[in-house]
């Protein structure tokens, strides 16, 4: 009589057994795919700058940072109050947020980053160069008269950052190019004094 046949099982290629496949899954985790992605880190200083952390959480801006490719927003929001401000942010899936109000120093948290946004205090955007990150500064238009518009654009015009003010945050966003800014050279004090000179030329 005939042997009946006997089916065997096939068994996984080399490297695609459970431990394989385990971390074939856990690498489609949000905290992974968070991993991947570009960090963004907002701050606004020492003071409250309520308008900025409000154009943030607009849906179009938030949409337009995932589709940069963020996937993990740092924000330092000083005096102001971030509760209730980033409703939007916190809740889009696939972006890690993290929140705080003040910190010793923030060179860690920006040499961290793919992309500072920064008010527009002195202190700040020139960190935030001195690290040699790409910088976008919102300019507060309550605070005009303090000059922080006039450096912004005068930093601007000589390529080493890009600004706007919070109602054109999501355009900035859009065209930001970091390729096209030209680094700053942290021990050029010239080229502080150049900017502050028309700063104060105005």
């Amino acid at each position: 009589p005939r042997r009946p046949r006997v089916r065997r099982a096939r068994m996984p290629p080399r490297g695609r057994g459970r431990a394989a496949t385990d971390a074939a899954a856990s690498s489609k985790t949000p905290n992974s795919a968070v991993a991947s992605g570009k960090r963004l880190f907002v701050t606004v200083g020492t003071t409250s700058f309520d308008a900025l952390l409000a154009a943030l959480d607009r849906p179009k801006v938030v949409a337009t940072l995932r589709a940069r490719g963020f996937t993990s927003v740092a924000v330092q929001f000083g005096r102001g109050e971030a509760s209730g401000r980033v409703r939007n942010l916190v809740s889009r899936p696939g972006l890690e947020v993290s929140m705080f109000a003040f910190k010793p120093s923030l060179e860690a948290e920006m040499r961290a980053s793919d992309l500072v946004i920064t008010h527009a205090g002195a202190g700040s955007i020139f960190e935030c160069l001195a690290v040699e990150k790409p910088c976008l500064v919102v300019v507060n238009e309550r605070l005009m008269g303090n000059h922080q518009a006039e450096l912004a654009e005068a930093l601007a015009e000589r390529g080493h950052l890009r600004w706007c003010v919070p109602a054109n945050l999501e355009q900035a966003l859009a065209e930001f190019e970091p390729e096209s800014l030209v680094p700053y050279e942290g021990g050029d004090p010239e080229g502080v004094a150049r900017a502050l000179d028309q700063l104060l030329s105005c």
